[in-house]
């Protein structure tokens, strides 16, 4: 993180390794606590560096769910969420302040696009993650002493979904520097098996993924399974539409060995008849594919003709892509959605009040985060 600078001071490369493993592997909060460094040189990071660029604004939380507004440097917000599965953690992170593709039933579509993050701006999401996780557990082991090297698996990130805000293809080089800083072993080493990266369908970006050579699993946001209904809930269709989008997404699994999670926001009324199962069936038949089910969680920027759909509707369409298509699938359980944290709901709210979810901290401000995973 701060290798350039040290480099440029004269620092040899293995202070550049300890500066590295305090940070990623020790989780350290401030230079100070670096004591493998010099006092000399400790004072001259905190002098000429910046520990962070994001500032931990509001912290909420709920059963199993937790979320973080953050402050940029030049002011603007953005969330991030921490999922906890039993026996692994996965944190839902942010790409972009706003998105550009505007999906109907998005929150962070109805932003608009602020800017893109910068890689660490991305990366640092995960770390202080991290960073609570290591808390929380040597406040439950008050005789276990913290091993970077070895860390317990319980308390770090294992997995990582670029779900949050922003169309990760849309910032192609800074999610992509992010990701390498995320598999890098010396700093967070968590396996591209372990990364997802969802995107709208940007049809440059896939043919990018692919030359990369990373084998990231690869979500594609769906919706709908005919060009008509799909350019009407995710606009990005009239430009990639599905007749130029599953051949490069046919080439992606060909090459990778990886199936696709195909997602897929259920709108009461809308893409939820047993026709629109069908029409599913038909173009993920003979697909490696699994289709995640995501019940639409309300927005009120979305307006009032969304609904969320019935669970025996779902249920239809489950097993009618099962008996009839062989397509597997799953209805995703919401989860964050008592804290604003579930599928869509996502936005930069700082300006709104509100207490939703147990306030774990507040550090300047009344916000409402509308992060959704």
């Amino acid at each position: 993180m701060f290798s350039k600078f040290l480099e440029e001071a004269g620092q040899k490369n293995f202070r550049i390794s300890q500066v590295n493993h305090a940070i990623f592997r020790d989780l350290v909060t401030n230079f100070s606590e670096i004591t493998t460094l010099s006092e000399d040189l400790r004072a001259d990071l905190e002098e000429k560096q910046k520990f962070s660029v994001l500032e931990k604004t509001k912290h909420v939380r709920s059963k199993d769910t937790e979320k973080i507004l953050f402050k940029t440097d030049d002011g603007k917000f953005i969330e991030s969420v921490l999922m906890r599965h039993k026996g692994r953690k996965t944190a839902c992170i942010s790409c972009q302040i706003g998105c550009p593709a505007g999906c109907v039933f998005c929150a962070t579509g109805k932003m608009g696009i602020i800017r893109n993050l910068t890689a660490r701006e991305i990366y640092e999401q995960v770390l202080y993650w991290n960073r609570i996780l290591k808390e929380e557990y040597l406040e439950e082991n008050p005789e276990a002493k913290w091993n970077g090297k070895n860390p317990p698996h319980e308390a770090r990130v294992r997995n990582i979904v670029f779900m949050g805000m922003g169309e990760p293809m849309f910032n192609y080089e800074n999610v992509i520097s992010a990701i390498k800083f995320l598999n890098d072993d010396k700093k967070f080493g968590i396996g591209v098996r372990h990364i997802t990266l969802s995107t709208v369908g940007i049809v440059p970006g896939i043919e990018k993924l692919l030359e990369e050579g990373l084998l990231v699993n690869l979500a594609f946001s769906l919706h709908a399974a005919t060009n008509k209904l799909r350019d009407e809930l995710v606009p990005m269709n009239k430009t990639y539409n599905l007749d130029v989008l599953m051949p490069i997404l046919d080439k992606y699994t060909k090459k990778t060995g990886r199936r696709i999670f195909y997602e897929y926001v259920v709108l009461k009324g809308k893409n939820d008849r047993r026709e629109d199962a069908h029409d599913l069936g038909k173009l993920l038949q003979h697909r490696m594919a699994h289709l995640n089910f995501i019940p639409y969680n309300v927005n009120p920027e979305c307006g009032d003709d969304l609904i969320t759909p019935d669970e025996p509707e779902m249920r239809i369409m489950q097993n009618i892509l099962l008996n009839e298509y062989d397509v597997p699938s799953t209805i995703r359980m919401t989860m964050g959605d008592d804290v604003d944290a579930a599928c869509g709901q996502l936005a930069n709210k700082a300006d709104r009040p509100g207490n939703k979810g147990k306030i774990v901290s507040i550090v300047e401000g009344n916000f409402e985060p509308a992060c959704d995973i």
